[in-house]
């Protein structure tokens, strides 16, 4: 019966001594932060810390610069790069451009963060942290007296992945998390209510706004269990000969121009999932935020400018994204700008030491749309059309481990171990549609395990 679900089982589990708290974990160093900086936390040593719920809390403010007034696109965004070490050991080192791999994780969601605290949305008129009016020609700015917050973000993919999730840091060394702050790119320029252009156009040598960041501290959520087995049984496999293993997923990360292909390398030992985004040339310069395909800047010019999708009851309102968080098809000729031009977009394919996966052409659109989401294990994601998916969240992805294999903490992933296998990532057969100096972020996913043995030694087996 014990192994029946709970609607038709009478049997049930008892924790005893089991309590929870909260604490806020304050940086190694204080005071006001900008593009390019650092911080530093050191995470309690004593703590079953549900490493899930770890969360950035702080507040953050634009600044104008050159005839360009400056607005916060995301929260996530301000991340460039996340380190863990244990004891001055590198667990992970996190992967350059760490926003543009969170937006490739969010755009497989059905549903997007919560936007109470997550700034998910760029505000056009009106704060969603204050409710107070945003003025066209003023950038967005919050107090940050009495060390007021108003944002919070994850910190990534180890911890939001590791497992066990609930882990007790009594077992390792000094645990150490360094953020890296990202660039002034992860503020856009303000725009005109309803329109897709800067309230001030940039003028040639306009400066890009920037930010700068206050009131900074983690917030950890700790369990603690009395009953004496969750500790009897961590110290006897930790003092055991095979000690204790974790699980965690890691990523690597490379930027390209990409003229219709590019290469990269791995040596992984679980590579799961190889994910490709495609970015617009000039993702970095001063830019207002981009509208995206099938949303209405107003629900007034949703039913009148052409190019907009006729769904105001669906899709209400304005959505935007940051231009270097916006993913678009490498094409010259995007498809909301032709009715034709869906048919000339290019095949992509991806090929592992010259074996192909897939083994045909997947062409940009419904196969490549089908192929991804079988990669991510989802049946819906944060694109509402086929235009929006090609033209403002387009990235590919193929699987190469066993369905569920994190959920049941497996290593099935493609092992590359003993030979540095070369990733080939190209435009094929129709090739005359395909740009020559955008962009292309490449991310290789692959399952690492923390081996933890006596005395806090550590092994990572990547």
């Amino acid at each position: 019966m014990s192994s029946y679900p709970s609607y038709a089982s009478f049997f049930s589990r008892s924790y005893s001594n089991v309590s929870h708290q909260n604490f806020l974990v304050e940086p190694a160093a204080s005071g006001t932060l900008s593009a390019h900086r650092q911080m530093q936390f050191r995470l309690p040593s004593n703590a079953n810390l549900h490493m899930e719920k770890t969360r950035l809390l702080f507040c953050l403010n634009t600044a104008s610069g050159t005839t360009a007034n400056g607005r916060l696109s995301s929260a996530k965004s301000i991340v460039d790069r996340i380190s863990i070490d244990m004891g001055g050991v590198s667990i992970t080192s996190g992967v350059a451009q760490h926003a543009v791999l969170q937006q490739c994780l969010d755009n497989m969601r059905v549903i997007e963060e919560d936007p109470v605290l997550s700034h998910s949305e760029y505000f056009r008129l009106t704060s969603g942290q204050t409710g107070v009016a945003i003025a066209n020609n003023v950038s967005e700015t919050y107090s940050k007296n009495a060390n007021t917050q108003y944002f919070s973000i994850d910190l990534g993919p180890f911890f939001r992945t590791l497992q066990p999730n609930l882990f007790p840091l009594s077992i390792v060394p000094s645990v150490d998390v360094t953020i890296f702050l990202s660039g002034d790119a992860t503020v856009v320029s303000a725009m005109k209510p309803g329109q897709n252009a800067l309230e001030t156009a940039l003028a040639a040598g306009s400066t890009q706004p920037t930010y700068t960041l206050d009131n900074y501290r983690l917030l950890v959520s700790a369990y603690s269990i009395d009953d004496g087995v969750f500790d009897q049984v961590i110290s006897t496999r930790l003092n055991s000969e095979d000690g204790l293993d974790a699980m965690f997923c890691d990523y690597q990360g490379f930027s390209d121009t990409y003229d219709g292909s590019t290469r990269v390398s791995s040596a992984a030992s679980s590579l799961d999932k190889i994910i490709v985004a495609f970015r617009k040339a000039g993702f970095n310069d001063a830019h207002p935020p981009v509208v995206v395909k099938g949303y209405n800047p107003t629900l007034a010019e949703g039913l009148a400018v052409a190019g907009v999708l006729d769904y105001p009851a669906v899709h209400g309102g304005a959505k935007h994204l940051n231009r270097a968080l916006n993913f678009e098809v490498p094409a010259a000729n995007l498809p909301s700008e032709g009715a034709t031009n869906i048919t000339s977009l290019p095949s992509v394919s991806i090929s592992i030491n010259s074996i192909r996966f897939p083994s045909f052409d997947s062409k940009l659109g419904a196969q490549s749309y089908e192929l991804l989401k079988e990669a991510f294990e989802v049946d819906n994601t944060q694109s509402q059309s086929l235009v929006e998916y090609l033209e403002n969240r387009c990235q590919i992805a193929t699987k190469l481990n066993l369905p569920g294999s994190q959920q049941l903490r497996a290593r099935s992933g493609l092992n590359l171990q003993g030979s540095n296998s070369t990733i080939l990532i190209q435009n094929v057969g129709d090739t005359s549609n395909t740009t020559t100096n955008g962009n292309v972020m490449v991310f290789l996913e692959s399952t690492c395990m923390l081996k933890i043995m006596p005395g806090k030694q550590l092994q990572v087996m990547r």
